[in-house]
């Protein structure tokens, strides 16, 4: 083997195990799989009446439309778009468990299936957890 090829060689290992460490970390979860309570969903659809209702409507966040809006993207990315955007009054006032909350409600209304385990209302939380469509 010519040195090229060895050099060529050793910068592929190095560049594929980087590629699978890095997919290893950003293993996601999806949606589909439980990743909100009911009672968390319920307390999600309070806080969308108090603050959200006067401005919006529950369909604009549920049906085909919002799920294809969202598909292959990380839940962040709506977290992060309330929570720096809401309400249109007061963008960002809430407390940041209530912008998960009100996530957990838009799951809901979009019949994704409620778990064991409340949705921590933080990007960092909702970073690895992928938008998908209901399976």
């Amino acid at each position: 083997m010519t040195c090229n090829r060895i050099a060529l060689l050793a910068v592929s290992l190095v560049l594929g195990g980087t590629v699978g460490n890095a997919m290893q970390a950003t293993t996601t979860r999806s949606v589909n799989d439980g990743v909100y309570t009911a009672d968390q969903a319920t307390r999600g659809e309070q806080i969308f009446k108090n603050n959200c209702s006067s401005c919006h409507y529950q369909t604009e966040f549920s049906g085909d439309d919002f799920v294809k809006r969202w598909a292959d993207k990380p839940l962040f990315e709506l977290f992060e778009l309330i929570a720096d955007s809401m309400p249109e009054d007061r963008p960002g006032t809430l407390p940041a468990q209530q912008y998960g909350d009100t996530i957990s409600y838009f799951l809901k209304l979009n019949k994704f299936p409620a778990g064991a385990a409340e949705l921590e209302g933080s990007a960092e939380a909702m970073r690895d957890i992928l938008m998908e469509k209901l399976k």
